[in-house]
């Protein structure tokens, strides 16, 4: 009986501890938009999204790396280049502040109008956009932002001179 007891404390000690989850996105679909916008000059369908990192890594490169491998697995290039002269994903910490971003739109748009908490939280950006005085084609970059600095690649770049 005491064995079991015993056993039963050192499984709820163990138990309870769990080692620091990788880092996760949550995507954000009741925030999808999607609207007429001005592009270098030019009118066309722009698409926004949304999405949280749970446990984002600090280092830029790693920022980099879950991003983009997010963002390669979900974005369908050739769709969004058909349909959209702007496409993006903007990406947040999960924090206290941006957890009620799950909600929906009318949460995040009260709580998106605090620019220091966007600030904090801002980890990056996805983007599509048209080129400057090339309406067939457009350019892919990324920004990543985390406390270690920030930076933009672009991708990939299709414009024509």
């Amino acid at each position: 009986m005491k064995y079991a007891v015993l056993g039963w404390l050192i499984f709820g000690l163990f138990g309870c501890t769990s080692k620091p989850a990788g880092p996760r996105v949550i995507y954000l679909n009741k925030l999808d938009h999607e609207g007429t916008v001005d592009v270098n000059g030019q009118y066309g369908q722009g698409r926004y999204r949304y999405a949280l990192i749970d446990n984002p890594p600090k280092s830029l490169d790693s920022l980099h790396q879950v991003i983009l491998h997010y963002c390669d697995s979900a974005v369908n290039k050739q769709e969004v280049e058909t349909h959209y002269i702007r496409y993006y994903i903007q990406f947040y910490r999960l924090s206290d502040h941006t957890k009620s971003y799950q909600k929906g739109r009318e949460d995040f748009w009260d709580l998106h109008n605090d620019i220091n908490q966007e600030l904090e939280d801002y980890r990056g950006e996805y983007r599509y956009e048209l080129c400057k005085g090339d309406s067939l084609h457009g350019q892919w970059t990324l920004e990543v932002n985390s406390p270690a600095g920030n930076k933009t690649d672009t991708l990939e770049k299709k414009c024509q001179p």
